[in-house]
């Protein structure tokens, strides 16, 4: 696809914050070779600052995200400061966007710091609305432990997926390669990946009449404002506490849920830009 609008507003937005708060340089760069199984958790690959600020990014994308240790040697990319890496999201290639949007995380979480915001805590996984059984839940990418716990709560799910394998139809259940099906959704849990490949904003036409959409996901760890002006109810990231740790349990693809702190963020518990003092 070739809509780079969100792309570019997002890295509007990171130079205007890097030029408030001072950035330390790249220490570490993690790009994991993908290897996909339905038994194992997703992979995700990792930047960090020397000041222990760290993002992540979505390492389950496709093909374009393999070979990226070889394509992208992370010992070049530490040479690199932090906004010049961020830059990379401007990239047409996906593989190498992913590493950029890694880099405004890392960015994000160091900026947020120095001006003191801690987003909050996550407290479900459904931006902060509980579950109506009424209503019809919509995702964007496949969720399966979210879509079985909705379907636990009697809630009717359908989920938009890009893989044909996954497609079937069953009472309660709809996994469709047609997007027109979320038209019908009251309330839309999209994954962050929409911000790596770019189909953000043609997803976002087809939830206009869902009541809220909650963009999730490790990858959405950036700041929030160009969602937000999308009208995304909430967004759902990830603060990493132990950069070091985190990494090495990746690395090892050992858990690494310990060393990181899930949060969510709607328009009234952000400050936006102006609010962390940037102008």
């Amino acid at each position: 696809m070739s809509d780079v609008k969100f792309r570019r507003e997002l890295l509007a937005v990171t130079e205007r914050a890097a030029r408030r708060y001072p950035l330390a340089p790249v220490s570490s760069v993690f790009l994991p070779e993908p290897q996909r199984s339905a038994q194992s958790d997703p992979e995700f690959g990792v930047v960090t600052l020397a000041d222990g600020s760290a993002g992540l990014y979505y390492a389950w994308l496709g093909d374009s995200q393999c070979g990226l240790a070889e394509r992208f040697p992370p010992a070049e990319l530490r040479n690199l400061t932090a906004l010049g890496l961020a830059r990379r999201y401007a990239s047409d290639d996906e593989g190498e966007r992913s590493i950029g949007l890694a880099a405004i995380n890392a960015i994000t979480a160091a900026c947020w710091r120095d001006a003191g915001f801690v987003p909050p805590v996550a407290l479900d996984p459904w931006g902060g609305e509980p579950l109506a059984p009424t209503e019809t839940l919509g995702f964007i990418g496949n969720f399966p432990s979210l879509v079985r716990r909705a379907r636990s709560a009697g809630v009717e799910v359908v989920v938009l997926e890009r893989k044909a394998h996954w497609v079937r139809e069953e009472p309660g259940l709809k996994i469709t390669l047609d997007p027109t099906a979320l038209l019908g959704c009251t309330r839309i849990i999209a994954t962050a990946t929409m911000c790596l490949n770019d189909s953000l904003d043609d997803m976002l036409a087809y939830c206009a009449g869902a009541r809220s959409v909650f963009v999730i996901g490790p990858t959405a760890s950036f700041f929030p404002d160009p969602l937000f002006t999308r009208g995304v109810a909430s967004v759902g990231g990830l603060r990493v506490l132990d950069a070091a740790r985190l990494t090495t349990s990746l690395r090892d693809r050992q858990p690494w849920q310990a060393y990181a702190e899930r949060y969510t963020l709607d328009p009234t518990s952000y400050p936006a830009l102006i609010g962390l003092g940037v102008d």
